[in-house]
């Protein structure tokens, strides 16, 4: 029986070519686009779920203040030993310094003679796989850091350096590690390469007990500087949170002795598993992805899928007419009703199924370009990913039932006595139930074009508005000491004639680099400390970057003539209540710790977005620069238009200073787009779901005005016999379309302005939502409405009426 049903069906869409094509496209767009969401999804919310115990691994986040104001991803050293002592349910604790870059050289091998430069190195503690329980490809991970001898390299890396060797072969390999006096360490461990999916990449994990005497073995609580993760059972997170408090509570608050302020102060904890979707704080390691992106792209790519189901019904339900005859025949013949509907739910089952595999196929070849627009590395082995493998059979069975139930029951109800006399007809309720969902088609069509054009207004709005610096042509190179303190005015000499660099400044702070240090200051007058950003910076700073200098002056060219003076934004000023007269002021920095210095204001810069636009601007001092010894950022700005040549320029006086470390560099727009990854996929991807959506409603109007003109062809001709010009005969068959698309119009412009309203909010500097915008939206819409029907009935309303009348 279920052959037959297959040939059947197979048969009828052979004979109806335009239907089987109209609905396969349809349908292959809403799957394709629903994979290809759903495979993107998969990877962002999979993020550190790769090792066994990821479940019961957390991180600990230190806040000052509310969340917006001070909130790091790290904590401070004291935080580690305190959890171990006084927090029992804690099976392990580890922690993390992502310090500097590290200048390497493989003892041997076939890059034996050339130089590395990482970035991707931290230190750890030897204790880090008892909480990260990665696989370790060769090597013992309980002894594998326990010696400062020691390293602990990805395979990745081992190739990088020894070439195609085994890891149990790369296992006691000699790295040299630093650039003037390198340091000979060993491979005491390989790990398996770590996926994209995790919040932190590593190449290389150290441990010196030095660095430990002199950082992690630190009894602050004020410079949260060590990413600290801990292990313990999930059901066991609220008990722990609480001694977090007691812990803050009895040493925390007494040694930063802050008053009121201070009580703010707290620690959260976060599962590793929840990092990328839910953190946004200073100091992430990597830019996370945003859970609401989850939800709205989840959304939008079931909408499409339910558009192209939306197209088959009413197509089917359009063509009940001229499936009318073949109805009443087949009940005539003696065919139940329920055999009917198994025969169209068969028809519904073979598109479905030629549209999944020309999905699965088409997404596959869109692979390359799919990871260019989202900017990660997916491939598409569909076969072989297990969501696919359950969600394919899935897809199959709604689908057929989602788009073809209603169908199937509506044309094998028709009364055969009635087909055969000619006296059926099809009532205002299957066209008002095919009205409402052309009207669904075209609301969501249209809130997606309103959208994703408003998302594109605002991307466009943070990349071309002024942050308040100069942002292009500027290179960023990232200095971990190879210019030393004493080198620093030499380095700059080798440019004072040069053609290409117009400025360079040594800083230990930059726009968009997310990891600023945090001082307290306060006016001798007022104890009252709050917490502030805060960086070191040359005379050339404010010229490199062309801040606008409100009042006061710059830092002096003459070395260390400015020492313990400080240049504060506009917020800073406003927050110590002296933005009225700032200029010599005296300010104290950390009061009552070591490091309490008193600072002189000479200067106030307008307010300008060091951070993202979603955070309003915070307060900010530059200290001028003089003996820093952590690491630092040479900024140059390029003149003219040759950035490769001044680029090169840089590489030759960097190697005069340091010629066996290559130098690192990047540019500051790049970075300044990278901090809004997550919003250029998110306008990217909508684009792509917006396009599918018109595509799949256009479709279905062209299907829907066919059927409508092919039974209405002798009505046509008959009015072009009495006089009827073309434009009367198009409005004639537009008008009824018209006013669907009117209403999804009415529909839809305040679904979107209520959606992008919302997601505007996550932004402190927003453009707004403007009526032109909706306007173009509205106008774009309509014209591709119009240009469908048109194309559809133009061939119907040009054509002789002699054809339609001949047989009356």
């Amino acid at each position: 029986m279920w052959k037959n049903y297959l040939k059947i069906g197979w048969r009828v869409l052979k004979k109806n070519r335009l239907y089987t094509v109209l609905n396969v496209l349809g349908l292959t767009m809403g799957i394709s686009g629903f994979l290809m969401i759903m495979l993107f999804i998969q990877d962002e919310v999979n993020y550190d779920r790769f090792y066994p115990s990821s479940g019961s691994v957390f991180r600990i986040t230190s806040h000052w203040g509310d969340y917006s104001t001070a909130s790091y991803a790290t904590a401070p050293p004291a935080l580690g030993p305190r959890i171990q002592s006084d927090i029992p349910e804690v099976e392990a604790v580890t922690r993390l310094l992502k310090w500097n870059d590290f200048t390497i050289q493989p003892g041997s091998g076939q890059n034996k003679d050339q130089v590395f430069r990482e970035e991707s190195v931290f230190y750890a503690e030897p204790n880090f796989f008892e909480v990260f329980d990665l696989n370790i490809l060769a090597g013992n991970k309980g002894k594998a850091l326990a010696d400062s001898r020691n390293v602990v390299i990805t395979e990745e890396l081992g190739h990088k350096y020894f070439g195609d060797l085994s890891p149990y072969e790369m296992l006691g390999k000699t790295l040299m590690i630093g650039s003037n006096n390198p340091d000979p360490r060993n491979v005491a461990a390989v790990v398996e390469d770590l996926p994209g999916q995790t919040h932190f990449h590593f190449d290389m994990l150290v441990y010196e007990p030095g660095m430990n005497a002199e950082i992690f073995e630190m009894e602050s609580w004020s410079w949260a500087i060590l990413y600290t993760y801990a292990k313990f059972p999930s059901d066991k997170q609220d008990v722990v949170a609480a001694k977090l408090d007691q812990v803050v509570t009895d040493y925390a608050i007494p040694m930063l002795d802050g008053g009121d302020e201070n009580a703010d102060y707290n620690l959260q904890i976060m599962p590793v598993q929840d990092i990328h979707l839910n953190s946004h704080l200073l100091r992430e390691l990597e830019a996370n992805g945003y859970q609401s992106y989850i939800y709205i792209f989840s959304f939008v790519a079931a909408f499409v899928l339910l558009l192209a189901c939306i197209n088959f019904m009413n197509l089917a339900t359009a063509k009940a007419g001229l499936r009318s005859m073949e109805v009443g025949v087949r009940k005539v013949m003696g065919s139940h009703k329920s055999q009917l509907i198994y025969q169209f739910l068969t028809e519904a089952f073979l598109l479905v199924l030629i549209s999944i595999i020309v999905s699965t196929v088409l997404v596959t070849l869109c692979n390359g370009l799919f990871n260019q627009l989202t900017g990660k590395e997916l491939q598409f082995e569909l076969w072989k990913n297990p969501m696919v493998i359950w969600m394919v059979p899935s897809l199959v069975i709604i689908l057929t039932l989602l788009s073809g139930f209603y169908p199937a029951f509506y044309l094998s109800s028709f009364k055969p006595l009635q087909i055969i006399k000619r006296q059926l007809t099809f009532g205002n309720n299957r066209n008002g139930l095919r009205n409402g969902l052309v009207v669904f088609q075209f609301a969501t069509s249209l809130t997606l074009i309103i959208c994703t054009l408003l998302v594109q207004r605002q991307m466009s709005f943070i990349q071309n508005s002024d942050p308040g610096y100069e942002r292009d042509q500027v290179v960023i190179i990232h200095n971990d000491g190879e210019i030393q303190n004493s080198q620093r005015e030499d380095f700059k000499g080798n440019f004072v004639a040069s053609s290409h660099v117009e400025n360079l400044s040594f800083s230990t702070g930059i726009p968009m680099s997310g990891q600023f240090q945090m001082r307290s200051f306060n006016l001798p007058t007022n104890d009252l400390q709050q917490g502030m950003n805060w960086y070191e910076a040359d005379a050339s700073y404010l010229d490199t970057y062309q801040f606008k200098l409100t009042e006061g002056r710059n830092f002096a060219e003459t070395a260390g003539a400015d020492r313990n003076k400080i240049i504060i934004n506009q917020t800073a000023g406003r927050q110590l209540g002296i933005l009225d007269d700032p200029i010599g002021q005296l300010v104290i920095k950390n009061q009552g710790e070591n490091d309490e210095a008193t600072l002189e204001v000479i200067g106030l810069v307008e307010d300008f977005n060091f951070e993202s636009f979603r955070n309003e601007i915070k307060p900010l001092v530059i200290e001028y620069l003089h003996d820093y010894y952590l690491r630092d950022y040479i900024s140059v700005k390029i003149q003219g238009g040759n950035i490769t040549a001044g680029v090169a320029e840089l590489e030759t006086a960097w190697k005069k200073f340091e010629p066996r470390v290559p130098m690192n560099y990047s540019f500051l727009d790049e970075d300044f787009n990278r901090v809004y990854r997550s919003e250029l996929k998110m306008a990217n991807l909508l684009q792509v779901l917006t396009g599918i959506s018109i595509l799949i409603a256009c479709l279905g109007l062209f299907g829907l005005t066919a059927y409508t003109t092919e039974r209405r062809f002798k009505e046509i001709g008959i009015r072009k016999v009495f006089g009827a010009t073309l434009p009367e005969i198009f409005l004639m068959l537009s008008l009824s379309y018209f006013k669907l698309i009117l209403i999804s119009m009415l529909i839809a412009v305040p679904l979107a302005m209520m959606f992008m309203n919302r997601w505007l909010e996550e932004f402190a500097y927003k453009t707004g939502i403007e009526i032109w915008v909706i306007g173009v939206a509205v106008v774009v819409c309509f014209t591709l409405a119009l240009g469908t029907i048109f194309f559809q009935t133009y061939k119907s309303i040009r054509a002789n009426p002699v054809k339609s009348l001949k047989s009356e």
